[in-house]
């Protein structure tokens, strides 16, 4: 997951500085923009995926650590 987050933030860095290049071509400039939108939302649910896995395992190694409850009858 880290793997995938370092190559959407070059992408964004990358769509970033063509779409502040005024030097570009409209079309060029637009097409980045959206782009930056897209990976933008891919990078969020990245980095909520990698945040949420980490929330899991903390639990599961928090319930590994107690003691198991009898069930009484």
């Amino acid at each position: 997951m880290a793997q995938l987050r370092a190559v959407l933030w070059g992408m964004l860095l990358e769509a970033e500085a063509i779409a502040r290049d005024a030097g570009q071509d409209v079309h060029a400039r637009l097409k980045a923009i959206s782009a930056l939108a897209t990976t933008a939302g891919a990078y969020l649910k990245a980095t909520e995926q990698a945040d949420l896995e980490a929330r899991v395992q903390a639990l599961e190694a928090a319930l590994q650590q107690q003691p198991r409850m009898r069930k009484v009858l």
